[in-house]
């Protein structure tokens, strides 16, 4: 079904001048947590005039998704995700008006961060981590937890380092009355009930307590990429 200007998320874009906007395609990244790349090339960016340019713009193959070419203008832009264009570069982060496009440089470019959200065991005694956007990483080792962050080396996606979920780890909260702020994990309430898991996470020296899947672990004593 296309997706009516009035119903989008919280993107920037106008929403009585024309009825629909570009729907996202179905992907890494939910339809509500994500922004199409022609949203992002002619509303955000304002690279393009209209959708037939944006469309242009990416048949060139200058646009760049985690280091990988990408050509549909309906692919998802979700958190933490790396846009290119040629030599511009920026990561997509939540903030209290929704998601927004930080600049970053190309050494920052080059990675990527990516939480696990579980793992199984798959054949051969493989490990198999599967990623909060969808991918999914084969590793020999089961050092790895549910709700730890992956830095991801890109294009390839494969892991540099493991920051873990833990007290003193630095975290962006990615959802809530929080959303966007950044602080230190002070303590993790595990429940036994159908309640989600607690974070408490100190920002700015006051304590939150903020369910476990919108905790997202950014560094160790302090982040390993820009945040805004």
């Amino acid at each position: 079904m296309p997706l009516k200007r009035t119903m989008a998320p919280n993107w920037p874009i106008e929403r009585k001048t024309k009825k629909y906007v570009v729907t996202p395609m179905p992907g890494p990244h939910s339809k509500y947590s994500c922004i199409p790349l022609g949203v992002v090339l002619r509303d955000i960016l304002k690279y393009a005039a209209t959708l037939k340019e944006a469309k242009e713009i990416l048949n060139k193959g200058i646009v760049k998704v985690d280091g990988r070419i990408r050509k549909k203008v309906n692919f998802p832009l979700g958190l933490m995700d790396v846009f290119s264009v040629q030599n511009e570069h920026y990561r997509l982060l939540p903030g209290i008006k929704g998601l927004y496009l930080k600049p970053v440089d190309e050494k920052e470019a080059s990675v990527k961060l990516s939480k696990i959200n579980n793992k199984i065991v798959i054949k051969n005694s493989r490990i198999q981590l599967n990623m909060f956007d969808g991918n999914n990483i084969l590793v020999t080792s089961n050092d790895y937890k549910t709700g730890d962050t992956a830095i991801l080396a890109l294009p390839a996606k494969s892991i540099k380092e493991t920051l873990r979920m833990k007290k003193g780890s630095t975290a962006l909260i990615t959802g809530g009355r929080n959303i966007g702020s950044v602080g230190t994990i002070e303590n993790i309430i595990v429940t036994k009930n159908p309640q989600p898991t607690q974070v408490i996470v100190n920002v700015s020296g006051k304590n939150v307590s903020v369910p476990k899947n919108y905790v997202f672990v950014v560094g160790h004593e302090k982040p390993v990429i820009k945040l805004g």
